[in-house]
């Protein structure tokens, strides 16, 4: 008995057969579709029964699509919340610093409005540190004996005296804040001309000794009175917040607020004491004779 041999070949219609027997059928169908009713019918039918399994079939699709589209919105509302927030937080830097500059702009126009009224002036600085502590009683500029600088020299702002210069370097020095206690300014008040002294008491100003016999009110203001070498006569020292009686003395008791403000003042002007001025009056004075000789 001969053995069959294996094939692995399909029999079956040829490839050429099933496509013209499916044309044929797609032609009838096409035909029986204009043609008849109950074929027209027959589709509705079975489009009927076939909906549900398309609207299952459709559902992944529309879900992933949702889920995608979900996600998406969600990430561009993080990314555009935080762009907002450093556009925000770069508008309130900007501002602040834009704050600073007019404060500083308004600090140099005032001082320059000093210059321009006749005060003597060494030298305009600028404040570079509070010193080694903050709110110590010292304050360092950046002008020095190189910018005629001298020791006992009194500094101003654009409100008023600010202290006096203690030492100084070539290229710096050191301004004793009007509140410390070394600090002795001669005043007088501006309404009356009443003249005492203010004292620096560690942080604030006291009037020791004025008679409750004088005329003194809340709102004078105090001033340099000239009757030393050191103060020029006529600069803003300090303002009356109150005034009462002190128990058991002929004094007032005063309450002073410094005018000038001592540690958020950008920028500074020196001013020579009277010595120094006539001094270089004198050698101005024989320098012109000199010359006419």
């Amino acid at each position: 008995m001969s053995e069959q041999s294996l094939s692995f070949a399909h029999r079956g219609l040829r490839a050429v057969h099933k496509v013209v027997l499916l044309t044929l059928v797609s032609l009838a169908l096409m035909l029986l579709d204009n043609r008849f009713t109950v074929v027209k019918n027959a589709k509705r039918y079975v489009a009927t029964m076939l909906y549900p399994l398309q609207w299952v079939a459709n559902k992944p699709v529309e879900w992933y699509e949702y889920t995608n589209s979900l996600f998406y919105s969600q990430d561009y509302l993080l990314k555009e919340n935080q762009r907002l927030m450093e556009e925000n937080i770069s508008l309130k830097l900007n501002e602040q610093r834009a704050k600073l500059e007019r404060k500083d702009l308004n600090q140099l126009k005032s001082l320059f409005a000093l210059q321009q009224n006749g005060l003597n002036i060494v030298a305009a600085a600028d404040v570079i540190s509070n010193g080694k502590v903050s709110q110590s009683s010292r304050l360092i500029i950046d002008k020095g004996s190189k910018s005629g600088v001298k020791d006992g020299d009194a500094v101003v702002d654009e409100n008023g005296l600010l202290g006096q210069i203690v030492a100084t370097y070539p290229f710096s020095a050191e301004v004793l804040v009007l509140t410390d206690s070394k600090i002795v300014v001669p005043v007088s008040v501006l309404r009356t001309g009443m003249r005492s002294l203010v004292y620096g008491n560690s942080g604030t100003l006291e009037l020791r000794y004025f008679p409750i016999d004088a005329d003194l009110q809340v709102g004078d203001e105090l001033v340099t009175s000239g009757l030393d070498s050191i103060y020029p006569v006529g600069i803003p020292v300090a303002k009356v917040l109150s005034v009462s009686r002190k128990a058991g003395t002929p004094y007032y008791r005063v309450e002073l607020q410094p005018l000038a403000n001592l540690y958020s003042s950008k920028y500074v002007l020196i001013l020579p004491q009277e010595e120094n001025l006539l001094s270089h009056s004198a050698s101005a004075t024989t320098a012109s004779v000199s010359v006419t000789k």
